[in-house]
């Protein structure tokens, strides 16, 4: 992919949307004790697993709008440990930062979500394809194995 497109955080090869500060945030946030993550690969089924969660700690009533959503279950590298840090409890924080680079505690609990490779790939490119940011949309499938 384009190389102005993704940038190194601390060895951590990402896309510019997210902001450089809350990515080292996010890498540096110490977990509270019975704090619960939802752990995955993009693309594989994270949201969905944020909405089950959301729904059991809500018992099943919906959020009223997105900002309440992603209040409640925080993107940890898009919003930063801020995110984490205010989120209202219970509650679950989304990261897709691989396993060397998460907030760890064994007071913690992961939910790790995972899907068939060949799907994740499928669904990233046309994820990707739908974000002008991501400089992909007249690309190939082909061209985002090569890259």
């Amino acid at each position: 992919m384009t190389t102005d497109v993704y940038r190194d955080v601390d060895g951590l090869h990402i896309s510019r949307i997210f902001h450089e500060s809350c990515v080292r945030s996010a890498m540096a946030y110490k977990p509270r004790p019975g704090d619960v993550f939802i752990v995955s690969y993009p693309k594989c089924g994270t949201t969905w697993m944020q909405h089950i969660v959301y729904s059991i700690y809500t018992g099943g009533v919906p959020p009223k709008d997105m900002t309440e959503f992603m209040t409640r279950t925080p993107f940890l590298e898009l919003l930063g440990a801020e995110g984490a840090v205010k989120m209202p409890r219970p509650g679950a924080i989304k990261t897709h930062l691989p396993y060397h680079l998460q907030p760890y505690s064994p007071d913690a609990k992961y939910i790790y979500v995972t899907r068939n490779p060949y799907d994740c790939c499928v669904s990233f490119y046309h994820h990707t394809k739908s974000f002008p940011a991501y400089q992909f949309e007249t690309k190939s499938f082909d061209e985002l194995l090569r890259e």
